[in-house]
């Protein structure tokens, strides 16, 4: 795990390394082991390192090839790089890194060489004799690359606040903004939060010829999706534990101590669970976890039940309110653009630990969900394909199945929880209990006004509601935002995230499943739970899906809220062009007295979203 950069000129030599250097200095956090850069006629690259393969020297970076004609800078792993070393054959190597054997492939292959890795990579080559520019980003984008083009100038880098470094000029992309505030989605484009400030899209190729950019997608997931309605349930948890069983055991490779993040939930207890099958008991992981103090967490004895199991030592990292306002401004200018809320806090206080502790990899359970279809609100389009294939009669009893699984009383409330999910289904900006978590009216109308459009429109590929679901999720809404936070959370101290659920492998098999392995009888992550009886202690795999226990509703309500009035009260609040100040705070004034809110996401977009403007733009 590293950061990288990298500079482009397409008609002049570069004649210094100021600034390159620093939009190296603006990513130490992200390396704090090495630097390096290279800088040759138009070209000039970056590298911090975060040494995690091979410590030694021969990992250093820009790396060349053997003939010194190709040079890369890389952010990332490449999980089965052992592998491919084997395919490459008898060959001198300097060290044991990945990076190496990433070149000596992109030496054999070409842009081929994308088609054969499976891990999170950002990475960029430099080649000489062509004076080409050839990157790539990971299938399902864990590893972050963005760009920019200005005056002809190619600029690249593994963050935002580097391209700002180099003189890339920092302005809001309203077009972005409007469709936070009004639809409530983010990383959901190629297009960032600053206007001519571009993401390579996951899964996706860029070259740059002549000064010419152009991308190119090598891994399409729409059209990987095959039909597996043919494997009987012992198949299907059978491929799904030889998955499973080879994702872990290639993202174990490490040169350093490895943390495993634990939720509580079902995905984050199921890596913990088969790490210790895979490593015999071993009692060398540490576990980690943020929990709300003063605050009852339904999480903790999920948590405890699975570490008393396994024998494991389980450290509880408390989180107070005051601490949102003490992290809130590094988390700010870590994250360069609005991220989820409080639980992304815990992200940070998590990394602060393990980088403390020593432990500078940490798995975590994210993507489990988006796979088993174990979001509460993929019910709704479950339920429509029920009713589609099944009749009116095989979906009800799903649905009353979920009821009593989850303890609903009375039809009513089934039909009210259809109704509620089915609303989440149709617009990505609703919760999962059918309320709306944006509030555009207290939006400034002119904002409005100049900003007219239907928001982002996204594919449906499929002819299931629930895969249509699961692609947007994993594609643009859900997915794309969590692997946004957490490896800006991890990398602001040095720590690398590890996904071992969002391996591409998993994605692929998860969408090509028929809908009743993933839900069945009400139970949602239905093949997962079963291939995975022996693994998991009972109380915690069949436990039901638990919304995530975040107190930031109530915070906001009370505690934070002195606080959250000076901001929206603000000479600086007012005179953003976004707001209805009045509005707002007639909002947050019938939110702080209420005896219940649905959500308190749309006072999160506002408090955020003005420390962000102050921190970039004041």
């Amino acid at each position: 795990m590293c950061g990288i950069a990298g500079i482009i000129q397409r008609h002049t030599p570069i004649e210094s390394d100021r600034v390159i250097c620093a939009m190296m200095r603006s990513l130490a956090h992200r390396g704090p082991d090495d630097e390096g850069i290279y800088i040759k006629e138009n070209a000039a690259l970056g590298h911090r390192r975060l040494s995690i393969l091979d410590l030694s020297k021969a990992g250093h970076q820009p790396m060349a090839t053997d003939d010194g004609k190709a040079w890369i800078t890389y952010n990332g792993e490449i999980y089965n790089f052992v592998e491919l070393k084997k395919e490459l054959g008898e060959r001198e190597y300097k060290g044991s890194s990945d990076t190496e054997v990433l070149l000596a492939l992109y030496q054999k292959l070409g842009s081929g060489v994308v088609d054969k890795l499976n891990g999170i990579f950002a990475f960029a080559i430099w080649d000489e004799n062509k004076k080409e520019l050839f990157a790539a980003r990971d299938h399902v984008g864990v590893k972050p690359f963005y760009y920019a083009m200005q005056n002809g100038t190619f600029y690249f880098a593994s963050e935002i606040k580097a391209l700002l470094a180099a003189g890339v000029p920092a302005e809001p992309n309203e077009k972005i903004l409007h469709d936070y505030l009004v639809h409530g989605c983010y990383q959901h484009s190629h297009e960032t939060f600053f206007a001519g400030i571009h993401q390579l899209p996951a899964g996706c190729a860029l070259f740059l010829r002549g000064g010419e950019v152009e991308i190119t997608r090598y891994w399409d997931l729409a059209r990987r999706v095959s039909d597996l309605s043919s494997l009987h349930d012992d198949e299907v948890d059978s491929r799904f534990l030889d998955l499973f069983r080879n994702a872990l055991t290639i993202q174990l490779r490490s040169d350093v101590p490895v943390g495993i993040q634990l939720s509580g939930g079902f995905d984050s207890s199921a890596i913990t669970a088969m790490v210790h099958h895979l490593v015999s008991g071993q009692k060398n992981f540490h576990l980690f976890s943020h929990i709300y103090g003063e605050h009852r967490d339904i999480e903790v004895p999920y948590m405890q039940a699975l570490a008393d199991d396994l024998g494991w030592k389980i450290d509880f990292i408390e989180i107070y309110p005051r601490h949102m306002r003490e992290y809130i401004e590094q988390a700010v200018r870590f994250q360069d653009e609005p991220f989820p809320g409080l639980p992304t806090i815990g992200l940070h206080m998590i990394a602060e630990q393990c980088r403390k502790r020593g432990i500078p990899v940490v798995l975590g359970g994210q993507g489990g969900d988006e796979i088993g279809a174990g979001y509460e609100y993929y019910m709704g389009a479950f339920l429509l394909d029920a009713m589609r294939d099944g009749g009116s009669s095989k979906a009800f009893a799903e649905l009353q199945a979920y009821g009593k699984l989850h303890n609903f009383q009375g039809p009513s409330r089934n039909f009210n929880f259809f109704v509620d999910t089915l609303s989440a289904y149709v617009s990505p900006g609703t919760s999962a209990d059918g309320t709306s978590f944006v509030k555009k009216d207290a939006l400034h109308p002119e904002f409005l006004g100049r900003m007219r459009n239907n928001g982002p429109h996204f594919e449906k590929p499929f002819s299931s509601h629930l895969q249509n679901m699961q692609y947007r999720d994993i594609m643009y809404t859900k997915l794309p935002r969590i692997l946004h936070s957490a490896d800006r959370a991890a990398m602001a101290y040095g720590v690398e995230q590890r996904v071992p659920f969002v391996d591409y492998r998993f994605i692929e098999y998860g969408l090509s499943l028929p809908m009743y392995q993933k839900i069945r009888n009400g139970e949602q992550r239905h093949f997962m739970r079963r291939a995975l009886k022996k693994y998991m202690p009972e109380f915690v795999r069949k436990a039901p899906k638990r919304a995530v226990p975040s107190p930031q509703r109530e915070w906001f309500q009370k505690t934070l809220s002195p606080w959250i009035f000076s901001v929206f009260s603000s000479k600086s609040f007012a005179s953003r062009p976004y707001f209805n100040q009045s509005a707002v705070l007639e909002e947050y004034t019938r939110y702080s007295r209420a005896k219940h809110n649905p959500n308190s996401f749309h006072i999160w977009q506002w408090l955020h979203l003005e420390l962000w403007l102050r921190k970039y733009f004041d």
